[in-house]
């Protein structure tokens, strides 16, 4: 059963004085709220202002203080190029050195040896459609923002960051979220969400936001990214959620496919990357629009490098799609051309590029860090067959 209480959680942040500049980080406290979001924004002289915008309220208390604010949020603005903006990211970083230390503590089991998985997960929550982010939040008040949580008993492993692209499926998301988090939460991970959305309505390039994703991740100093479609859900709580030596098709075996592998460059639904092999086939191409091509573009880059395609154990890493109507690709001729040249053209078109992308806001919500990425306008010979 849910619980809806009110969640108190450490943010670390001297609001104050972030309220005014956030580009000196010096004294901390204690905040609560009730499903507000932390949003940073670069102003135009480069430093970075937080505003803290309530959900359920116009204004928020700040637990050191009687009073209340009323803000607004100011039109959003490119961060892309505020390198600060970036470093207030590492929050969690910060967050470390003023934590008790725990290099002492011993290393956490990896995920076979956890006698706490249970195995086969139900799949009947899945059918609430209705499920509120505020109902999620309040099960788990454990989770730090951005939706982070590590153990306390033991080092982990795997610093995780788990990326959602996401369009217009809330109701997916939520579920998604909590599913995932008591899974990963038995796993002893270190984890967190950061969930990717194209700003305006455009045409949709799932590869430039995840690219926005992963520089987003690094700046929190993950080991690895976990690119995961919001439709996917596992059946089981001992798919392995952390980090692969070799890029790992998480989602391989997948329910709406009779769970079969259809052919070897799919890397689609759920895959696990360290951050050196994501930059060493330069990220996911930026030239894919609509629906499409992107992810069979991601596995011909990582097979044309010589890396081998983990896929786990398909006894029971296997996954659920939602249901949905499911998008058609809308320029075939477009994406099989762009595929022919996948393993030759990596090298130029993907995470080294400039000017492909702007991250436009970064909302820290009590679940998940909220990018919105624009992405530019499609090629007219896109837009013509879509």
């Amino acid at each position: 059963m849910l619980l809806c209480h009110a969640v108190r959680f450490s943010y670390y942040v001297d609001w104050v004085q972030a309220l005014v500049n956030l580009s000196n980080l010096s004294s901390r406290s204690a905040s609560t709220y009730k499903s507000s979001e932390d949003i940073l924004l670069a102003n135009s002289n480069g430093n970075i202002n937080r505003h803290v915008q309530s959900s359920s309220s116009s204004s928020v208390n700040l637990l050191n203080t009687s009073s209340e604010y009323n803000l607004s949020l100011p039109e959003p603005v490119s961060l892309s190029n505020q390198p600060l903006v970036f470093d207030v990211l590492q929050m969690e970083s910060d967050k470390i050195s003023e934590e008790k230390s725990t290099s002492n503590l011993p290393l956490c089991p990896d995920i076979p040896d956890i006698k706490d998985l249970d195995g086969h997960l139900g799949q009947a929550t899945l059918l609430i459609e209705d499920l509120s982010e505020d109902e999620v939040h309040a099960s788990y008040p454990f989770a730090q923002p951005g939706g982070h949580w590590k153990p306390a008993h033991c080092q982990a492993r795997h610093k995780v960051a788990i990326i959602i692209p996401y369009r217009d499926r809330q109701s997916h998301l939520i579920r998604l979220l909590d599913f995932l988090v008591p899974m990963l939460k038995k796993q002893l991970l270190d984890y967190r969400f950061i969930v990717t959305e194209q700003y305006g309505d455009d045409l949709f390039n799932k590869g430039r936001i995840m690219n926005a994703a992963f520089r987003l991740a690094e700046k929190l100093k993950v080991n690895c990214v976990v690119f995961h479609d919001v439709d996917m859900f596992p059946q089981d709580d001992r798919t392995p959620y952390s980090c692969p030596l070799t890029p790992r098709h998480v989602g391989a075996f997948v329910s709406n496919l009779g769970y079969q592998l259809w052919y070897k460059e799919i890397v689609g639904g759920v895959l696990a990357i360290n951050m050196d092999d994501y930059r060493s086939v330069n990220g996911y191409s930026n030239m894919y629009w609509a629906w499409g091509g992107e992810d069979d573009d991601m596995g011909k880059r990582i097979l044309s490098q010589n890396y081998t395609i983990e896929r786990p154990n398909s006894d029971y890493v296997r996954f659920s799609m939602l249901k949905h109507v499911k998008r058609k690709r809308t320029a075939p001729k477009l994406i099989y051309k762009l595929l022919d040249s996948a393993d030759t053209r990596w090298v130029t078109d993907g995470l080294n590029e400039t000017g492909k992308w702007d991250i436009k806001k970064v909302i820290i919500k009590p679940l998940y860090y909220h990018i919105f990425v624009d992405v530019g306008k499609p090629p007219d010979e896109w837009r013509a067959e879509s």
